[in-house]
């Protein structure tokens, strides 16, 4: 069995990658990371650090030109970044790159097949780091990480490929699997589940900007550690922050910090 993680080099793909090599335990393990136009390299470092961790072969694609022509339409890809206040709940953010997380499924299920394909194996499987935080009531709504897009791309990756079409042709069975282990979870519990998991949270990074160090301004950082705060556990990265938001640091002096 094949694994393809979507690894940015964020928490939430670099556990769900985790998760889905401790359930699937595939033979063959891909970290995927896609340029998409991002502000700063600083994301590929950590993925390469996970990939490295979990000994995957890490495949870098650049799909900055493809993202470019869209450019004026997220703050992720030019223009100024929002902070956190700033993001209505309910509401698409200026973040939001459009189709993006599309792209990107589009393109692991290319390499998972072509994979599939040459090993002879029948089954594979994406992972991804989707979660309800993107999209639950009282939040900023990413739409290409619902449960409802995810069943969609799983259908149309397994109606457009040739494993599949074939092996059911010759009555066998063969299916490719878009792994979304929290997507009907909060950021929370992806933070409780990579600490069963040990995942080496101190090589991901989060912030929007590149840098040294995280920001802790973004919605990026301010959703980071959140989760953390909520999850019961302080951020590894705490102390490497820029700046810290005042409700984080009440609740670390509570804790005695």
């Amino acid at each position: 069995m094949i694994l393809v993680g979507l690894v940015s080099g964020g928490m939430d793909s670099a556990t769900a990658f985790a998760d889905a090599v401790e359930r699937f335990k595939p033979e063959v393990k891909v970290a995927l990371t896609v340029i998409y136009g991002q502000r700063h390299a600083r994301e590929l470092e950590s993925a390469k650090a996970i990939a490295e961790r979990y000994g995957a072969e890490h495949v870098v694609v650049d799909l900055s030109d493809l993202f470019s022509k869209v450019s004026k339409a997220s703050a992720l890809l030019g223009g100024s970044l929002p902070r956190a206040e700033e993001v209505v709940p309910g509401r698409v953010p200026r973040t939001y790159v459009p189709q993006r997380n599309a792209v990107l499924l589009s393109s692991a299920g290319a390499l998972l097949e072509k994979l599939m394909l040459e090993r002879g194996d029948t089954k594979g499987v994406i992972s991804v780091g989707f979660h309800s935080t993107d999209y639950a009531p009282g939040e900023p709504v990413y739409p290409d990480t619902r449960p409802e897009f995810v069943e969609a791309m799983e259908k149309a990756l397994n109606e457009g490929s040739a494993v599949v079409y074939n092996a059911k042709l010759e009555g066998r069975e063969a299916e490719i699997i878009i792994y979304a282990p929290f997507i009907r979870l909060k950021k929370k519990d992806v933070v409780r589940r990579a600490i069963e998991l040990g995942v080496p949270l101190e090589l991901t990074w989060t912030c929007y900007r590149g840098g040294d160090r995280p920001c802790g301004r973004c919605p990026a950082c301010v959703t980071r550690l959140r989760a953390f705060m909520e999850a019961g556990v302080p951020d590894p990265l705490t102390d490497s922050y820029e700046e810290l938001p005042e409700w984080y640091l009440r609740w670390l002096r509570k804790r005695g910090r």
